[in-house]
């Protein structure tokens, strides 16, 4: 049985991730009351858009959401998979008050 790639999904679901991303944080301002709120609606929103992408995969979405300033911050992930058809991607978006990453796996049924 031949499954579809993560790889061909890839750069279709990085823009589609930055347009939803962009767009929810054009108006917003950093606020530390609703962050919580915003990562989970971003992490639901995303999934359902991948999930009109492809059928053929499980996504796991994992959103971060970290106010601009001096601060440092270091992520790194790794997976044990088929690499011929499971792939990932980060997705970095940010304004003028915030960042936020989002990385998406894609592992094939």
């Amino acid at each position: 049985m031949q499954h579809e790639s993560f790889a061909i999904l890839k750069e279709d679901v990085a823009t589609a991730v930055n347009k939803l991303v962009n767009g929810f944080l054009s108006n917003k301002e950093y606020n530390q009351d609703e962050v919580q709120n915003w990562t989970a609606s971003l992490s639901e929103d995303i999934v359902k858009t991948l999930k009109t992408m492809s059928t053929n995969f499980k996504f796991c979405v994992s959103c971060v959401i970290l106010q601009k300033g001096d601060a440092g911050m270091h992520i790194s992930t790794t997976c044990y998979w088929d690499s011929n058809v499971d792939g990932s991607v980060a997705i970095k978006c940010e304004n003028n008050s915030m960042y936020c990453i989002v990385n998406i796996f894609g592992v094939s049924f």
